[in-house]
């Protein structure tokens, strides 16, 4: 079974590219923090190492129009998707493995002002990418 459910933080805008046939494409990462304790996280960042996992995400189609029109940076979002692996030569004839999230399914979560204002069972919003 491939199948992957993930919550975390944008950590830039979405980048949104469309096809030669017109279909749009959205790549964007999220940072998922490591479960640390805060003794351990706070030695971990003294010594510069990471305390969190970025996962780059892919979606397609209405979604990714939808994602690139709305999602900002910093804001909480849920991926429902599959792992995708594929490579690529580079230039120089050096090879590159990619691991990426294929999202079916990204879900909004309340951000900034709205969060403030939110009302916990109406505020997010799901979508769903057309299958492939």
């Amino acid at each position: 079974m491939n199948s992957v459910n993930l919550i975390g933080r944008l950590t830039s805008e979405p980048e949104v590219k469309f096809t030669t046939e017109g279909r749009a494409m959205a790549k964007f990462s999220i940072a998922i923090d490591r479960p640390h304790s805060q003794e351990k996280r706070e030695a971990l960042e003294a010594e510069g190492k990471s305390t969190a996992d970025f996962p780059r995400i892919v979606v397609w189609g209405k979604t990714a129009e939808t994602v690139g029109k709305y999602l900002k940076k910093g804001q909480p979002i849920g991926v429902s998707g599959r792992v995708t692996t594929g490579s690529y030569t580079k230039e120089d004839g050096s090879k590159v493995y990619t691991t990426d999230i294929s999202a079916s399914r990204v879900r909004f979560f309340p951000f900034g002002e709205r969060a403030e204002e939110a009302d916990n069972d109406n505020m997010d919003t799901e979508i769903e990418n057309v299958p492939f």
